[in-house]
């Protein structure tokens, strides 16, 4: 009896780990590759890999109508099976959300086929007309073309040496805005990291950036100068050149009007800020390169500007750019034994605006390069500049007004036509009467003469 107690307990484990319901309940997932109970835990500090590819299947009477997962590692492009048709689902989203219902129509049964190497860490799956957590991100895709890119090193730097400038340009100012990293965070120091990079996307949807950002493959090292870094890439099989190069290849891929990046001394003497701010200023004057109509650097010296980052808007619920990148800052909590808390909220949370942050100013910008002429206002990283949508805007009223004007022309020309032909029917008819009349006039001469010849004879 003892035996067969412990047979139905480990039958009931093996039940639980190869059919998992979530929270969405009366729903299943089953796999022969991945392990369920880690794709269901809600923990993204456990995750599964299929080695050899794999398939995740799932059923849910009520319906199925939004999928999210969140990878471990980024995928390759993967397949939705469903009704018999298979859909492709674009790769390099580690947080992906697929609406079901609008790919394939609402379905009770989904196969989900990956290839080779792929790990997740949770899936979930909504029914028709539930509200989605707010966990749920649903990203866009990178822009294709970028009113503003931020360049940042690291995750996380966008959220500090940068405060203010995310919510402020793609919340309040609803601009295309297109953050670059420099380096990813998938490992570091040879250990693999499956914390930062979840925590990066979570710092940027918090304060409101929606376009997917992208990052190189180079990897994170520290450094404490120019050479330092130079000499910590060459170990790692990265040049300078290298650098450059992947920079030019974000400019001409997403056209940037503005770009935004480090201080050229690297803020606090970073090796990486120093090698990502140089390799910028000559990217951007690269024969092979877009040049964007202005670069903006951090602390840089001249032509400098001051940001205001601590005035509150509706946009960002009433708080100011600055509060919302602490709450970004707030999703970075791998870095919170960092110096860079106390840096963005002091030593016991007294730092509430940008401008108590003294070193390292996020407000201090300096114009490094423009195409447009220098600022005059200041205080805006768009000035001189329209906006992509602005220009689009302008060329549609220019055409609009081009086909009015082509429009009043053929009118015109339309109406002079008409008018030409009322005129020429008006002489036409005013011809053939005259002729008429003139045939007339003769007949009734000839009878005339003919009468008085007749008279004369007689």
């Amino acid at each position: 009896m003892r035996l067969k107690g412990l047979l139905m307990a480990l039958a009931m484990v093996l039940l639980v780990g190869s059919l998992t319901f979530s929270a969405s309940a009366e729903g299943a997932v089953r796999s022969e590759d991945f392990s369920v109970q880690k794709l269901t835990d809600g923990k993204r500090t456990t995750y599964t890999v299929a080695e050899q590819g794999g398939a995740v299947s799932l059923e849910n009477a009520k319906g199925l109508a939004h999928l999210y997962i969140e990878f471990d590692r980024l995928p390759q492009d993967w397949k939705l099976i469903a009704g018999g048709k298979e859909y492709t689902c674009e790769g390099g989203y580690l947080h992906q959300y697929i609406d079901v219902a609008a790919l394939c129509g609402e379905q009770t049964e989904l196969t989900l086929q990956f290839s080779e190497k792929t790990a997740i860490a949770d899936l979930y799956f909504f029914e028709k007309g539930e509200t989605l957590p707010d966990f749920v991100q649903q990203w866009d895709a990178p822009c294709e073309k970028a009113d503003l890119m931020l360049i940042s090193s690291h995750s996380d730097d966008e959220q500090l040496f940068f405060a203010g400038v995310l919510p402020y340009y793609a919340v309040e100012r609803k601009l295309q805005v297109q953050v670059v990293y420099i380096v990813q965070h998938f490992e570091a120091n040879g250990y693999e990291d499956h914390v930062r990079p979840h925590e990066q996307l979570d710092g940027l949807w918090t304060v409101g950036v929606r376009n997917y950002p992208v990052m190189s493959d180079f990897p994170d090292l520290y450094s404490e100068s120019f050479e330092g870094a130079k000499a910590a890439f060459a170990s790692a099989g990265v040049t300078y050149d290298d650098f450059k190069d992947y920079i030019v290849g974000c400019l001409n891929r997403f056209k940037p009007l503005v770009v935004v990046s480090h201080d050229l001394k690297g803020e606090y003497g970073h090796g990486t800020h120093i090698f990502c701010a140089n390799a910028l200023t000559e990217a951007i004057k690269a024969a092979d390169a877009h040049r964007p109509e202005k670069t903006y650097l951090h602390l840089y010296e001249q032509n400098q500007i001051t940001m205001d980052w601590d005035t509150p808007y509706e946009s960002l619920g009433g708080k100011t750019p600055f509060e919302m990148t602490q709450e970004g800052f707030g999703c970075h909590q791998s870095q919170h034994w960092t110096w860079f808390k106390r840096w963005i909220y002091g030593n016991s949370g007294e730092i509430k605006k940008a401008t108590q942050i003294k070193t390292y100013s996020p407000c201090q910008y300096g114009l490094y390069d423009t195409i447009v002429g220098a600022d005059k206002q200041g205080g805006d990283f768009m000035e001189n500049v329209a906006t992509y949508a602005q220009r689009e805007e302008a060329y549609r009223q220019e055409q609009a007004r081009l086909e009015a004007e082509q429009k009043a022309e053929q009118e015109k020309a339309e109406q002079q036509r008409v008018e030409a032909e009322r005129k020429n029917r008006k002489r036409l008819i005013i011809t053939v009467s005259g002729v008429v009349l003139g045939v007339i006039l003769i007949r009734v001469l000839l009878r005339l003469l003919l009468k008085l010849q007749r008279k004369g004879k007689k």
